[in-house]
């Protein structure tokens, strides 16, 4: 009985891994939602562009899904955006949702934690907000193009970095300022796990 538990384990194990995206053969794909400025996509697939060497396209706008709406704190719950961008993916994409409207997700004991980005780690879906990163138009760009790198990284199979500070893969922990210190750079322990 335990071969077998054993053997259940490491095939779950192996199957999972197979689901990772491997950053040479990936198309990123964005996904702006409807009121997003995208006057910003050209910035956007440059910075991607630069940072992992994928081939960037991008999708006409749609809608914000009724379904991942929380009326009592006019949101988006994350985990329901990604559930619908699923519907977009084909083979080799990674999608990475642009909204500026608020989103959520569950957090510990929290129901309903603000957030910046959040990405299926791995996986081939993530969403990014610009709701809180009101700042100067220098520092908003800087700051935004961090957060969607760190959510791709995410789908990347990346998880969050203890390595160094100065790393993107650093969990912001609920603060800008912790997106603020990281650099636009990945620490070489993250470099090497995704082969980059």
């Amino acid at each position: 009985m335990w071969k077998y538990l054993l053997l259940l384990l490491l095939f779950g194990c192996n199957e999972k891994k197979a689901n990772i995206p491997t950053v040479k053969e990936t198309t990123i794909v964005l996904l702006p939602y409807e009121g997003f400025d995208t006057s910003l996509i050209p910035f956007i697939q440059r910075q991607i562009d630069s940072f992992y060497h994928c081939k960037v396209i991008c999708l006409t706008s749609a809608q914000l899904p009724s379904f991942a709406y929380y009326k009592p704190r006019n949101r988006y719950k994350a985990d329901s955006l990604l559930k619908f961008e699923n519907r977009f993916l084909k083979d080799n994409e990674i999608i990475v949702g642009l909204t500026g409207k608020d989103i959520s997700t569950k957090k510990d004991s929290i129901g309903d934690w603000g957030i910046l980005g959040y990405g299926a780690c791995p996986g081939s879906v993530c969403i990014v907000s610009t709701y809180r990163l009101l700042s100067s138009p220098a520092l908003f760009k800087e700051r935004f193009i961090k957060i969607i790198l760190h959510e791709i990284g995410h789908n990347f199979g990346l998880p969050h970095c203890s390595n160094n500070v100065a790393c993107l893969m650093n969990d912001a922990e609920g603060s800008i300022n912790t997106v603020d210190k990281e650099k636009k750079w990945l620490c070489d322990k993250c470099r090497k796990q995704i082969s980059l």
